[in-house]
């Protein structure tokens, strides 16, 4: 499939299965309870509600499994039900993707990934849980905007401006302020003794914090960004204080 404006495409991301598997699943089971109870009680409005349940659960089913996705040289396109539409690199302004795993009864049914994507003109795209390798999906949107990205973080860093990263932000003057709870709480450059950026989350140790602060990955906005920074603030490579 070739789009003229981005380029031709190199990988393209179904739907995921075990996420449609179950919408399946949880919706024939309220259908299911929905029919019973008309047939039960005969009466027009309950077999408006299974009506509702029925249509709004195969609408959901539809959406899922007819949303596809395609890398391409200068962005993605993506098709809906609503149409085809496409978002250039330079276009993207936020990306927040984390993992989480579930587990039932200490039986652990798999690692999953949420992917939303925000764009300057406040377009907002929620990909993780509906399509398939969101990590691998996650990890190529990461490579492809990073350069840009960053190079616009380190300017605006050096020049004093406070970094926004959604539940975190940093400061060459000030540190590290991160948001727990209700209140925003801080912590300076020479105070910050270790940090770690991974997929689920971000962890924040501090000398004067007696336990490590770790933030969920999916509440941090470019934290490809993020994990730069901070290694650069550790090597020295910018520098930090007034």
């Amino acid at each position: 499939m070739r789009n003229h404006t981005l380029g031709p495409s190199f990988q393209s991301f179904g739907p995921h299965f075990r996420i449609s598997l179950v919408l399946v699943a949880i919706g024939g089971l309220f259908s299911w309870l929905a029919f019973i109870a008309a047939a039960e009680f005969r009466s027009w409005i309950g077999w408006a509600i299974f009506y509702f349940v029925a249509i709004g659960f195969g609408l959901l089913v539809v959406r899922q499994l007819f949303f596809r996705l395609w890398l391409r040289e200068s962005g993605i396109s993506y098709r809906g039900l609503l149409g085809a539409h496409k978002i250039h690199w330079r276009e993207i302004d936020r990306i927040y993707f984390g993992s989480y795993e579930i587990h039932v009864h200490y039986i652990a049914l798999g690692t999953f990934y949420r992917l939303r994507l925000v764009t300057k003109q406040g377009t907002k795209l929620s990909l993780g849980e509906r399509l398939h390798s969101a990590d691998v999906l996650a990890d190529q949107i990461q490579g492809y905007t990073l350069p840009e990205m960053l190079r616009k973080a380190v300017s605006e860093f050096e020049s004093g401006v406070e970094l926004d990263f959604g539940k975190i932000r940093i400061s060459r003057k000030k540190g590290v302020m991160y948001q727990r709870w209700f209140a925003w709480h801080e912590i300076r450059w020479e105070d910050l003794t270790t940090y770690g950026v991974s997929d689920s989350h971000v962890n924040l140790g501090g000398a004067k914090k007696t336990f490590q602060v770790n933030i969920a990955a999916e509440k941090i906005a470019n934290i490809h960004v993020l994990g730069v920074l901070f290694d650069r603030v550790r090597k020295g490579t910018l520098r930090v204080g007034a």
